[in-house]
């Protein structure tokens, strides 16, 4: 995921990380071959910044870098562009890190380049979208709280449930599984979600509307659940396994976190094309999987990857909670992604 905030700590340990890193590449069946000759002397890879951009260096780029030698430069991701970057034939950078459902969305509009043969697939990434995810992590977006209070809270429904649960809760002011999460609340089962009751979604989000902090980043709902100005917040599993780390009293909701996964997809008419396939099979290989994992907390798209991560490592992670994960519909929410970002700025927009 999202967010800008950089945390001092982290930071310093995952570039002290990279530093002394090797470059490695599996050899299992799953891999590609890589062996496209690289000609391109750079790659530019656009992100959100933040920690994981952090580790992104750590355990891919600076890596790639070393042992071929391709200068890698970061910048900031804007999904929009992608849609311009075709209709001029011109890209301004060489891949970009999307949410599976806008890599649903934009393959089917021609928007992304299809990997070569050669390209090692992730082999968790569901089969039909393999021609061009791969090099991702995975997530799960559920809700973290302080552990301090009097009760424990367990699904969505006690995420709205003021009365039980008291305090302030976040939510992100875009739009980003709140429908799902206000429904699920409401009694919608995981598999009925999509296409989105968002009138439903919206009457349920109302009960809470008054005790909500709203953020503009990941980093910002961080800071709200580790001052304590709410007692829960939406955030994905691996912001607050870092707060936990750090020795502050909270914990993550497993039960009904929405799982999702993220691809470095390559835009059409990429201007470093054969390097950025280059680095899409490097971050696809199991050992740089596994080190991505460690570095994050979030999951490999690689079953070899797991193999390679100790027990402790492995029950962070969202591979380890799939049974009780409701995983993302992604065709489903790509065809309702649109609407959904309008309606949920309109509401916002009527407080």
């Amino acid at each position: 995921m999202r967010g800008k905030t950089r945390y001092a700590v982290l930071a310093t340990c995952l570039l002290a990380l990279a530093t002394g890193m090797t470059a490695c590449g599996g050899d299992d069946e799953a891999s590609g071959d890589g062996g496209s000759e690289i000609k391109s002397d750079t790659v530019v890879f656009a992100d959100y910044g933040g920690t994981t951009r952090i580790a992104r260096s750590a355990a891919f780029l600076a890596p790639f870098s070393r042992e071929f030698g391709v200068r890698p430069v970061f910048a900031d991701a804007d999904p929009a562009k992608l849609a311009l970057f075709a209709e001029s034939k011109s890209a301004e950078w060489d891949l970009i890190d999307l949410d599976s459902w806008d890599t649903v969305r934009f393959s089917e509009q021609g928007l992304l380049a299809k990997l070569p043969a050669d390209v090692t697939r992730a082999d968790l990434v569901p089969k039909e979208y393999r021609a061009y995810a791969s090099g991702g992590y995975n997530a799960s977006v559920g809700f973290g709280y302080h552990t301090e209070g009097n009760a424990t809270p367990k699904t969505w429904a006690d995420f709205f449930d003021l009365e039980k649960f008291p305090g302030k809760r976040a939510l992100p002011n875009f739009a980003y599984f709140q429908a799902e999460s206000a429904l699920l609340a409401d009694g919608v089962a995981c598999e009925d979600l999509y296409p989105l009751d968002l009138d439903r979604a919206f009457d349920k989000l109302d009960e809470i509307r008054d005790d909500v902090l709203f953020y503009d980043s990941f980093g910002q709902a961080v800071q709200f659940l580790a001052q304590g100005s709410v007692s829960m917040a939406l955030l994905a599993n691996s912001r607050v396994q870092i707060l936990k780390e750090q020795g502050l009293p909270v914990d993550f909701v497993w039960q009904d976190a929405f799982f999702q996964w993220t691809a470095a997809a390559v835009p059409t008419h990429a201007p470093h094309a054969d390097a950025a396939f280059a680095l899409v099979d490097f971050m696809s290989q199991p050992e740089n999987q596994a080190q991505m994992a460690r570095l994050t907390k979030y999951g490999p798209m690689s079953s070899e990857a797991e193999k390679l991560l100790d027990q402790a490592t492995l029950e962070q992670l969202p591979n380890a909670h799939l049974d009780t994960a409701c995983e993302v519909d992604n065709a489903g929410l790509a065809a309702n992604i649109d609407e959904y970002g309008k309606a949920y700025a309109e509401w916002l927009g009527e407080g």
